[in-house]
Order: structure tokens, then C-alpha cells, then sequence
């Protein structure tokens, strides 16, 4: 019978094994003894993730075991486009390229990595159903200070508010810290929120991507950075360079000095002002001073402080008499004055003078305290015109202290056992 022969004959062709008995049943497959059966490929590992900086290259490993012969991919998982099937590169990215050892390793290399490259990439075996793995790429960038967007060097009126800004961007996002380029702390603003003390530092810092400033003052003048940073070398730094305006200020340390006929006297005047006074010297009728064999004027130059000496060579009697300093800029004027008076002294006690007193070979004076029956007053409060209030916010403690807008004397005998010194490293009191 044609029917029979058939079916025995695939019978001889496979093999019957039995495997399962249940409730005295028992079941059995055909089994082709032609086929060889293979175990299925796995995964010997995860895909890890990758950090790589923006510019790098990117290395994704995808190890198989028992790959046989199945076919590993790769796939962007986003977009859901293939990039490489087996030993081909499918994509038309010129900067990803592939590389295998021993069918076991496969690695997916991603050349100058962009932020757009940030995402998962699956690993793939057409097994069935098919098996895969997700590996994620994370692209960081460093900070980078958004020059357009951020404060340039700014200029203000003393007693106004400001606000300096530093802009940035990078992934992740930056951290904004603030410090002045001197070193010194940001305390000695008005500003109080998001203050925080870095104990490492021993200076205040702010933190954030604005800088208010309440009331600004000269003190707050000077060179701001901005400096960015998230954890991706390198950071970055923005310099902003704060000019606060206000007018001219005198402080005179001595608006009475003593002189010996044919010594050299010096006088003094420190004047703060910004932008930078024109400072010069007058005599009382109002002519200019300016250096020659006669006299030497020194100015010396700190930020919005000015420091004036006038040292006046053997004195004559002519010399004797009232001497003004001004300092003038576009936000006003103010002046103050010195009076200059000829000291008196006998012989004997010139004598007792240590000779140790003494500077390019003369003697120089400066009256620090006298006695006698006359008192007088000069008119040096009004002549001494201050461009602002001393006693502010805007100014140190310190230096509220030096300044002073009236003078007494007496005229009297010259006591020598208190004197004053006058040099240009300042006035020393010396006591017998």
C-alpha cells in the first residue's frame, strides 16, 4: 500500500524519544537526527552606560556568548535606526564605526561625540523571540560663560543699586560662585541672602547667577569674578570690573604745621574721588604751586585714593601763610587748607635736639602741642570743604576717624619735649 510505505519511511528517518509519562501516558517527539542542535547565544554581561565629554569618542561594549550563527546589531533606541548588522555599518554617520573579537566582542565606537549623540543604544541578537540589551550614553559638556548675555565691567553712582550677571551654559548645569579678585570677602555689601560661609576659603562667596548689590559704595569698588563649574574640567571664569563714581573728599592729618626759617617742611593732603581728580596746589593769593627748586610736589595714586605732599625747601618768611590743596572731577569739587607758621626756639634747647632728627641735612618741624596764655582759632573748619558725609555707611570706620574739618593752637612757647616729626613716611610723637 503506496499510503503506508510512505509514512514508515519518515519513520526510519527520525528518531522517537520519549519525554514525559503521566498518569500511565506517555509522550514522545519526532527528532531529525540530521539537525545539530546548538545552545542559544546570551548576554555575558549588561551594556554598560557611557559618560563621555563632548569631542571624545564613545566606546559601547556588547559581549555575546555562543553567537554561533546569529547576528548581533546595533540600534539607536530613540530613533529606532539601525547602525551596524553584523560586521556592517548600515548608518550613514561617518563617526560611528565598529569593532569585534572572536564574535564575542562587539563594540560600537562613536568618534567626536556630540550632545545629540546623548541617548540608549540596544544590542541586538536576532535570536527568536529576539534578545537585547540597552546601554545609555550620557554626553557631558563643561561650563562655558555666555560673554553676550552676562555683565560686562559696569559703572554706577555711589548710593544706587547694581546688579552684575554671569551667564552660562553646559551640561550639567553650572554652579555660580562669586569672589572679589583682591580677596576680600563679599560681606561688606548690603546684600545678605544666599550668603554662605566656606570655611575652607575663610572668605563669603555667593552663590547664583545674579549679583544685587544695595547702596554700592567706593568700598565695593574693585574686580568681580564670576566662575562657573559642574564637575567638568575645566572651569571657567568671568571678570567684571565694578567703578562706583562719587566726588572728590579731603582728609588733611594736620591743618597746622610749624616750620624753622631754613628748614624743609612738608605738608599733607589725602583726597578720595573717582573717576580720578585733577589735584593740585595754591598759596593763599591763589597762584598755583607746582614743582621746581622751591618745591616738590608728590602725588601718589591707590584705586580712588590719592595721597598729596607738598614739601616747601628752607623756609623763608614769605613762605609762611596759608596753602590750599583741591581735587576736581566731573561729579564736583572740594578743597582743603594748611596753615604754615614759623616756629620759635631758643638756642639751648636746639642744642638738646637729637641730630638723629634730621632729613637730606635740615631740620624739620611740625607743631603737635604748645602752651602758652593765647589761644586762637583759625578759620580752617570753613576753608576745609568735604565733598560728601563722612559719617556714612559708605565709609570705614577707621577712616571716619582721620578726618577732621577744625584746628586750634596756641602760639605759645614750643615745648620740646613733645614734637612732631614730619616725614613722607608719616608723624612720629617723640617725648622726653
Amino acid at each position: 500500500m503506496p499510503g503506508r510505505f510512505s509514512f514508515f519511511t519518515k519513520i526510519v528517518k527520525l528518531k522517537l524519544i520519549k519525554i514525559v509519562s503521566h498518569n500511565s501516558t506517555s509522550y514522545y517527539i519526532f527528532v531529525d537526527l540530521n539537525r545539530s542542535y546548538d545552545k542559544e547565544p546570551e548576554f555575558a554581561e549588561p551594556v554598560h552606560n557611557v559618560t563621555v565629554a563632548v569631542g571624545r569618542t564613545a566606546q559601547l561594549l556588547c559581549v555575546v556568548d555562543n553567537l554561533s550563527t546569529y547576528r548581533v546589531a546595533w540600534l539607536r533606541v530613540e530613533s529606532k535606526t539601525i547602525l551596524t548588522i553584523h560586521h556592517n555599518v548600515i548608518t550613514r554617520n561617518y563617526r560611528v564605526s565598529l569593532s569585534h573579537n572572536d564574535h564575542r566582542n562587539w563594540v560600537l565606537h562613536i568618534r567626536e561625540v556630540q550632545e545629540s549623540d546623548r541617548g540608549g543604544y540596544m544590542c541586538q541578537i536576532n535570536t527568536v523571540p529576539m534578545k537585547s540589551q540597552v546601554g545609555f550614553l550620557d554626553v557631558v559638556v563643561p561650563p562655558e560663560i555666555l560673554g553676550a548675555e552676562s555683565s560686562s565691567d559696569v559703572l554706577v553712582r555711589e548710593g544706587f543699586n547694581v546688579t552684575l550677571t554671569c551667564k552660562t551654559k553646559g551640561y550639567p548645569t553650572p554652579k555660580i560662585t562669586w569672589r572679589r579678585e583682591d580677596g576680600e570677602p563679599l560681606a561688606i555689601g548690603n546684600w545678605q541672602n544666599n550668603m554662605i560661609q566656606d570655611l575652607s576659603l575663610s572668605e563669603k562667596i555667593h552663590k547664583g547667577a545674579h549679583l544685587n548689590i544695595t547702596k554700592v559704595s567706593r568700598l565695593h569698588m574693585g574686580a568681580y569674578l564670576c566662575i562657573a563649574s559642574n564637575g567638568v574640567p575645566p572651569s571657567v571664569s568671568h571678570r567684571i570690573i565694578l567703578q562706583v563714581h562719587f566726588p572728590p573728599l579731603i582728609w588733611i592729618p594736620h591743618q597746622l604745621v610749624g616750620g624753622l626759617l631754613g628748614s624743609d617742611v612738608m605738608l599733607e593732603c589725602h583726597t578720595e574721588a573717582f573717576p580720578m581728580p585733577v589735584n593740585y596746589w595754591t598759596k593763599d593769593d591763589g597762584a598755583m604751586i607746582v614743582t621746581n627748586n622751591k618745591y616738590l610736589c608728590d602725588t601718589r595714586e591707590e584705586t580712588y585714593k590719592v595721597y598729596m605732599k607738598l614739601t616747601i625747601r628752607n623756609v623763608e618768611p614769605v613762605d609762611y601763610g596759608k596753602y590750599r590743596c583741591f581735587a576736581k572731577n566731573s561729579l564736583g569739587e572740594t578743597e582743603g587748607s594748611i596753615r604754615l607758621y614759623e616756629i620759635h626756639i631758643s638756642s639751648s634747647d636746639e642744642e638738646e635736639m637729637s641730630t638723629s632728627l634730621t632729613q637730606n641735612g635740615k631740620k624739620q618741624w611740625s607743631q603737635n602741642f604748645a602752651e602758652g596764655k593765647q589761644k586762637t582759632s583759625f578759620d580752617d573748619e570753613k576753608d576745609n570743604k568735604l565733598g560728601g558725609e563722612i559719617s556714612n555707611d559708605y565709609t570705614k570706620q577707621a577712616d571716619r576717624t582721620g578726618y577732621s574739618t577744625s584746628s586750634t593752637s596756641a602760639l605759645g612757647v614750643f615745648r620740646k619735649d613733645l614734637f612732631c616729626l614730619t616725614s613722607f613716611s608719616g608723624c612720629s610723637y617723640y617725648s622726653s
